[in-house]
């Protein structure tokens, strides 16, 4: 099956592209793609995947899937275990706020 990805900010400079379409397996979990993408980019692409804002002692997953924010726990109950269908839409580095 087919997922897009989607790079915003210092993973666009990581990947040095916008976007790609990964060819993955039926079962895959957001987790998964990050460790394919990892192991694809290297350490610091892992390590921009994770932010924790100073106001917080939780670490924060940088990725939204079909454009909601992964860290909604009504949407995504599972988080990083939540499963990837054919078609979505998994981006990396996304900006809050006016554009």
């Amino acid at each position: 099956m087919q997922v897009i990805v989607r790079y915003y900010g210092f993973f666009s400079t990581v990947t040095r592209k916008l976007y790609e379409t990964l060819d993955v397996t039926e079962g895959q979990r957001v987790k998964n793609i990050i460790d394919i993408l990892s192991g694809r980019y290297g350490y610091k692409f892992s390590q921009l995947c994770f932010i924790r804002p100073l106001y917080s002692d939780k670490e924060y997953a940088n990725i939204c899937l079909n454009a909601l924010d992964l860290n909604n726990s009504r949407k995504f109950p599972h988080g990083l275990e939540t499963s990837i269908k054919e078609g979505d839409t998994i981006s990396f580095g996304v900006m809050g706020g006016a554009a």
